[in-house]
């Protein structure tokens, strides 16, 4: 690796916040024990939080935001990994608590670490990314369900904040698993989009942000539900 590498460092000094994209050597990364040629990183919801003005998230300046990377490994004090394997980063507050994945290079504990399948790019795994792998986690909770009931058919699904990074993808993945997919949604300008990704039917969220009347009807089987509050607590009465 050379000497020196690109960065985009956050920094606070009172009330005074910064972002830009310096130059910094190792020496820079002072956490962790497994060093990373990051490939690939995505953007996230706090990710942006954090690039705006830090958002409380971030304890210590300067910092180097990014939750999640992938990319492979160059220097490795753990023994699970050796120079060359390509790995994969998510969540473990990395980029708010740790430095991130906003850097051409990457120093993190390697127990925060996963390795790549075989089977998708460093570039699909970004594709995912921190939101890819979270509706996948819900969606084979969902399925999950359906096996742990004995034969008892899951059918009917809700999805709310249906139009984001993991509400997208759980309508895309929980459609092509066979579950009639009812997305919840403020942004109806993106109704035809959430048709063509598997949704069977669309809700507006406004029906979900009345005061919640105990023991209301069921409707669904399951939720995967990305927006608390509110809207929440209807989709449990």
């Amino acid at each position: 690796m050379s000497e020196t590498f690109k960065a985009i460092v956050v920094n606070q000094k009172e009330k005074d916040f910064t972002r830009e994209v310096k130059s910094i050597d190792k020496s820079f990364l002072k956490h962790g024990n497994v060093l990373v040629k990051v490939d690939y990183s995505s953007l996230n919801y706090k990710d942006a939080l954090i690039l705006k003005n830090g958002a409380r998230l971030v304890k210590e300046f300067p910092h180097i935001p990014g939750i999640d990377f992938s990319g492979s490994v160059v220097e490795s004090k753990n023994n699970d990994y050796k120079p060359g394997e390509e790995v994969i980063l998510t969540g473990w507050r990395v980029g708010e608590i740790y430095y991130g994945g906003y850097s051409q290079y990457s120093k993190v504990n390697g127990d925060f670490l996963v390795k790549k399948p075989k089977d998708i790019t460093t570039k699909q795994a970004m594709i995912l990314g921190t939101a890819g792998f979270t509706a996948l986690m819900c969606s084979f909770a969902v399925k999950a369900k359906e096996e742990l009931l004995l034969g008892e058919k899951v059918n009917e699904v809700l999805v709310t904040g249906a139009t984001g990074g993991v509400g997208s993808i759980s309508v895309m993945v929980l459609a092509k698993l066979g579950f009639n997919v009812t997305a919840v949604t403020r942004k109806t300008e993106h109704n035809e989009y959430l048709k063509s990704i598997g949704a069977k039917n669309i809700i507006n969220s406004s029906d979900f942000e009345k005061d919640p009347r105990p023991l209301d009807k069921g409707l669904w089987d399951c939720a995967v539900d990305t927006v608390g509050g509110k809207i929440l607590a209807n989709v449990l009465a």
